[in-house]
């Protein structure tokens, strides 16, 4: 009998083997690599922040009662430019609902940060139907022309009860909270994703994938180390 043909024949009573390994663990495969099925994104620093580029709010649902600095209030907000900002016209009643083309995970720590220019203020977040107010601080880094403090504040979807590894699609942003301080409304410039941190199950699928995989190879020259020595 041939090496090869040798080789063939045990290598199938292995597989036969671990056919229901092979099986379970294709599932881990794919639930591991489906956890981190994103868009090609790059990471930015915005005031110290690290956001991704492919979770920018890109879509403008609607809005009441606010203006900008930019050509209009669609741009402003959706430029990706934390120097265009939306502000209250009018208040009560001034906001913006904004959706994502890629909607934000919710993964471990902070999710989405909202930056906006000036004085800190705060602003009121609704999601999924429920709203707390978040307070901004000055980052220490300034937009060029005008020079501008921005100032960020930054938000954990936990807060609003989304699961680890939901996903986020639109949001409600209000305008018109008066600073107590210093008697201002917020100039909302840009709204994005954090970078995310895998959750620790979508970890130990891609760990264990990797080590059945490694296990494997090390059956595979097990057995092609047997058939030579026969």
């Amino acid at each position: 009998m041939s090496t090869l043909k040798k080789l063939g024949q045990l290598f199938s009573q292995k597989a036969l083997r671990s056919l229901s390994t092979g099986l379970a663990v294709s599932n881990i495969i794919m639930l591991g690599f489906g956890a981190f099925a994103k868009p090609a994104s790059a990471v930015v620093l915005i005031g110290g922040v690290e956001v991704e580029t492919n979770a920018l709010a890109d879509i403008l649902l609607n809005s009441a009662n606010v203006t900008s600095n930019g050509n209009s209030v669609e741009s402003a907000i959706l430029d990706g430019n934390v120097a265009t900002t939306v502000f209250a016209s009018t208040t009560p009643g001034a906001y913006v609902r904004l959706g994502f083309s890629n909607p934000i995970l919710n993964s471990v720590g902070d999710d989405l940060a909202l930056f906006e220019l000036g004085l800190p203020d705060s602003f009121s977040v609704e999601i999924n139907g429920q709203t707390f107010d978040y307070q901004t601080y000055e980052t220490g880094d300034f937009t060029d022309n005008p020079v501008r403090s921005i100032n960020v504040a930054t938000l954990d979807f936990n807060d609003f009860g989304i699961a680890l590894g939901d996903y986020v699609s639109e949001m409600l942003i209000k305008l018109d909270n008066i600073s107590t301080n210093y008697g201002t409304t917020p100039a909302l410039g840009l709204v994005a994703g954090i970078r995310s941190v895998p959750e620790p199950s979508a970890m130990f699928g891609l760990l264990a994938t990797a080590g059945f995989l490694a296990c494997q190879r090390k059956q595979f020259k097990a057995v092609k180390r047997s058939v030579s020595l026969s």
